[in-house]
């Protein structure tokens, strides 16, 4: 059996919160916080990690779309806004802060039920895009220091492309590295090859002049 998702409200309007948890308890979720101020709803986000907070956008401290902006940038909690006020530009405002939904109150409870479970599976929908685009970086960054090693061996070892990087391969595999390992770590080498290196011997120890001694007057 699932766990049921786990919510954090924050609403400086005790009656509203208590109304609010009273209708999300009713449809078998947890609201394991209700808070009266943004700073606390992030704080709590921070540690607790719910499935989604319910922000009003009116809170002494640290306002709903202010915390909104935290919260979806760390720890990444979705965010749905709770307000009296259905204006244009605060609606704007909220999806440029990372709002994955806004509902006006009051609420009923199918709408509330709905809205839930739209705004956990559009989190899910951005989560799964997220986690893809940085596998994509992950994937680009390795190709391209895999793609520098290969030239640092064909200058050095006067190997053709194909010989350059099946020799990365089998040094990949004898040694149980992954080839973007093996290819960062010769081109770190390279690098300190390359690096202008600072004399040691004596040249580079400062000259020291024989003492001359006094002149009279």
């Amino acid at each position: 059996m699932t766990r049921p998702y786990r919510f954090v409200i924050a609403d400086d309007e005790k009656a509203v919160a208590t109304g609010l948890q009273n209708q999300l308890e009713s449809l078998g979720y947890d609201v394991i916080a209700v808070v009266n101020d943004g700073q606390r709803a992030v704080e709590i986000c921070r540690r607790a990690l719910p499935d989604a907070v319910f922000l009003d956008i009116e809170m002494p401290v640290l306002d709903g779309l202010a915390a909104a902006r935290q919260i979806a940038d760390d720890p990444g909690t979705p965010v749905i806004i709770m307000t009296a006020h259905g204006h244009p530009n605060l609606i704007d405002q909220a999806v440029e802060d990372g709002v994955i939904s806004y509902l006006l109150k009051p609420m009923t409870t199918p709408s509330l039920q709905a809205a839930v479970e739209i705004a956990i599976a559009r989190a899910r929908e951005i989560q799964v895009l997220q986690e893809n685009v940085d596998h994509l970086k992950i994937t680009l960054r390795e190709r391209k220091l895999i793609e520098r090693a290969k030239g640092i061996l064909m200058s050095r070892k006067e190997l053709s492309e194909n010989e350059a990087f099946r020799l990365l391969q089998r040094q990949s595999q004898d040694r149980r590295i992954p080839m973007a390992k093996l290819a960062e770590s010769i081109i770190q080498t390279d690098e300190l090859l390359d690096s202008p290196s600072q004399p040691v011997g004596p040249a580079s120890r400062p000259v020291r002049r024989p003492m001359e001694p006094p002149s009279g007057e």
